[in-house]
C-alpha cells in the first residue's frame, strides 16, 4: 500500500463505487474522441490500479494529465496503432502517439497469443504516451496461467550514480506469475528511488520528499527532507539514493529496462514513451537456461552502441569521490 505521507487527507477524500468510477472514466475518454473499446481499456487500467492501492498511477493522479495531453494534441485519440515488424514469437508496435494504457493491454494480448502458439511472446511498443502502472499488463499474463514481464523507459529525470545530469527515466519493471490456488504474485516498481508520479502526488498534497530520493541540479543527492514546489528544481536519484546505499544497483536495473524497452525496439528518446512487454514460456515449454535469441522482428539499430558511448562520456557530479 502507498505510504501514509502520500495519502489524500481524510477530509479531502471522496469515495465512489468501482462501477461508478469505471463509467465516469470511460465517458471522459469517449468525450475526448477515444473509441468505446479503447476507453473501456483505459478505464480498466486506471480503476484496477486504484483498487490495488497504487494511487500515484490511478484516476485522481493521472486522468487529468491524460486529458491535458489529449487537448494539447500530444496524444491521438483515434484507433491506428500498427504492427511494424512481426515474427512468430515477437512483434514491434508503433503506437502512433496513442496513450500507453490503451495500447498496453493490446500488446500483452498479442504476446499471450504468441506464447500459446510457440511458448514465448515478446512485444515491444514505441511512439506512445504514458504506460501507467505496467504491473497491470504483467497481471494479464498471470491471469492466463503465464508469467508476465514488463519494462518501460521514458523521460529523462534520473541521474546515474555519480552523474551530473539525468540519463534515464524512472524505468519501472513489473513481474507477475500465477500461483494456482493463491493470488498471483505481482511486483511492479520504478528503478528510481521514488516514482515520478509520487512527486506529482507529493506536490498535490503538500508532502515533503525524504532524504536520498532526489538530487540537486548538479547530481548531488539531497540528504534531508525537501518540500516540493517545482519538479524542475531537482533531479531524481536511482533506487538506493546514494552509492553507499546501493544506488549503483538501481542504476543498473534502470539501464536494463532502458535497453529492453527502447533500444531493442528501435525507439529514440524523442519518439515518446517506449515499453517492452515480454512473456516467458507458459507451462509445457522448457527452453534451456541461458538460451538467447535475436529474432528478426527486433530491430538492430545504432541506438544501443550510441547509448553505450553516451554512458562512457556522461558528465560526473562535482562531489563525486572518484574525482
Amino acid at each position: 500500500m502507498i505510504l501514509e505521507r502520500f495519502k489524500v487527507p481524510e477530509k479531502d477524500q471522496v469515495r465512489v463505487s468501482e462501477a461508478a468510477l469505471r463509467e465516469a472514466v470511460t465517458r471522459i475518454f469517449e468525450k475526448l474522441g477515444v473509441s468505446p473499446e479503447d476507453a473501456a481499456d483505459a478505464a480498466d487500467v486506471l480503476t484496477m490500479t486504484d483498487l490495488r492501492g497504487v494511487e500515484t498511477h490511478g484516476v485522481s493522479n493521472m486522468l487529468r494529465a491524460y486529458v491535458r495531453d489529449y487537448r494539447a494534441g500530444k496524444l491521438d485519440p483515434r484507433p491506428g496503432w500498427r504492427i511494424e515488424r512481426e515474427m512468430p514469437a515477437t512483434a514491434v508496435i508503433d503506437a502512433g502517439k496513442r496513450l500507453g494504457i490503451i495500447v498496453g493491454p493490446k500488446a500483452m494480448r498479442l504476446a499471450i497469443e504468441k506464447a500459446r502458439r510457440v511458448g514465448v511472446g515478446v512485444v515491444t511498443v514505441y511512439n506512445s504516451g504514458h504506460f501507467g502502472a505496467i504491473g497491470h499488463f504483467a497481471m494479464q499474463a498471470a491471469q492466463e496461467d503465464m508469467v508476465g514481464v514488463c519494462f518501460t523507459a521514458a523521460g529523462l529525470h534520473v541521474v546515474p550514480t555519480f552523474g551530473a545530469k539525468p540519463l534515464l527515466g524512472t524505468n519501472p519493471i513489473a513481474f507477475a506469475a500465477p500461483a494456482r490456488q493463491e493470488a498471483p504474485l505481482l511486483f511492479d516498481a520504478a528503478t528510481s528511488a521514488i516514482a515520478g508520479n509520487k512527486i506529482r502526488l507529493a506536490m498535490r498534497i503538500g508532502s515533503p520528499l525524504l532524504p536520498g530520493w532526489v538530487t540537486d541540479r548538479d547530481g548531488t543527492p539531497i540528504m534531508e527532507e525537501k518540500p516540493v514546489f517545482d519538479r524542475e528544481d531537482f533531479y531524481q536519484a536511482p533506487l538506493g539514493g546514494t552509492r553507499e546505499q546501493g544506488s549503483h544497483k538501481g542504476y543498473g536495473f534502470a539501464m536494463m529496462a532502458e535497453v529492453a524497452a527502447s533500444k531493442r525496439s528501435g525507439a529514440s528518446r524523442r519518439a515518446g514513451a517506449a515499453s517492452a512487454i515480454g512473456l516467458v514460456p507458459s507451462r509445457g515449454f522448457a527452453p534451456k537456461v541461458g538460451t538467447t535469441c535475436r529474432p528478426a522482428a527486433v530491430k538492430q539499430t545504432p541506438t544501443m552502441s550510441s547509448f553505450a558511448a553516451c554512458i562512457a562520456k556522461w558528465p560526473i557530479a562535482p562531489k563525486c569521490p572518484l574525482l
